[in-house]
């Protein structure tokens, strides 16, 4: 009797809800698939545009740091030329005011002595 008054008062039978929660369930399953690969798929390029913009990123710092590494190091090397320069004209300036005259070899050429 309890199936039966149911049906009789304007309800759906047990079958027949079975069948629409079935199809509520089919229909729930489609709305979620529904442009599921199209959405992975753009999150996975967006991963990978992020992951190329780091490395560019990355990549970019690194030629900055070569600059600067490079720039210093050609301060530095002129700077180790001026030092023997400096060197060397210190060290004929110290033995022309101690001695007075320049120590040249007897052959040296008169524009070299004339220099100092």
């Amino acid at each position: 009797q309890h199936t039966g008054q149911g049906a009789a008062r304007g309800g759906l039978s047990r079958g027949a809800a079975m069948v629409v929660l079935e199809a509520i369930g089919l229909a729930a399953g489609e709305v979620f698939d529904y442009n599921r690969e199209n959405f992975s798929f753009d999150n996975d390029q967006r991963i990978l545009k992020e992951k190329t913009r780091l490395q560019m990123q990355i990549e970019r710092f690194g030629l900055f740091r070569e600059d600067i590494e490079d720039l210093v190091e050609l301060t530095v090397s002129k700077m180790d030329m001026y030092h023997a320069v400096a060197a060397l004209l210190l060290g004929s300036a110290a033995t022309l005011y101690t001695e007075g005259r320049m120590h040249v070899p007897g052959n040296s050429p008169p524009w070299y002595i004339d220099i100092y």
